[in-house]
């Protein structure tokens, strides 16, 4: 298993006050202290709606082992030698991925090791991103059992007018619905699905992109 966590938190929001006051059509301050919140919840539901970091942030992500511990059903009888998979890499399950700060694996007594940056490559290529393991590379075995390999990485768009559109427009309606919803617990009836059409193209979604370390021949 794996977990992920926001080590430092975004400074900035993908849309500004002033912006969201205007799509509202509000001219004046009133609700202000009702709208701000609203930008941070609309970004954090987008977040993890498309699995994908919007402003910039420091990630820590944490996986267990890096031995292979979920090989996929094999339907049937095996006629060949089982094939032993080696992980070498390690997923990186939100993006877009600007930077990887470090690399640690911890033994079982809770000493910490930092990979040299050297060791390893880091794809961006694809997304979600990776760190792969150069030739010749492997990670120890002799590790604690659980959160045995930490990445810390910063993901994020460089700034608001970096992020797409489309997903600034989702925020948009999610905070236009919030808004004109404010107060209704029942007559709501969840997000617009306008927004989660607009989110669509951005989902990074799992299978190959797991958290966890995937095996290669």
């Amino acid at each position: 298993m794996a977990g992920i966590t926001v080590s430092t938190e975004p400074t900035a929001e993908p849309l500004s006050l002033q912006e969201v006051k205007e799509y509202l059509r509000v001219d004046d301050a009133t609700d202000e202290r009702v709208v701000q919140p609203m930008i941070v919840a609309a970004r954090q539901f987008a977040e993890n709606h498309m699995n994908r970091a919007i402003m910039q942030q420091t990630i820590t992500l944490y996986v267990d082992t890096a031995m292979d511990t979920e090989n996929p059903l094999w339907e049937g009888m095996r006629t060949a030698p089982d094939i032993n998979y080696y992980k070498n890499y390690v997923v990186l399950p939100k993006g877009p991925v600007q930077s990887v700060t470090s690399v640690k694996t911890y033994d079982d007594s809770d000493t910490a090791t930092t990979m040299a940056a050297s060791k390893y490559y880091v794809d961006t290529a694809r997304e979600p991103s990776r760190v792969v393991l150069r030739t010749g590379e492997t990670f120890p075995t002799a590790l604690r059992v659980a959160n045995a390999i930490e990445v810390i990485y910063v993901a994020g768009y460089t700034n608001a007018y970096t992020v797409p559109e489309p997903i600034r427009l989702g925020m948009l309606q999610h905070i236009a619905y919030m808004y004109e919803h404010r107060g209704d617990m029942y007559e709501a009836q969840g997000a617009p699905t306008l927004m989660k059409n607009l989110y669509a193209p951005y989902v990074v979604h799992g299978g190959m992109g797991s958290s966890n370390l995937m095996a290669v021949g």
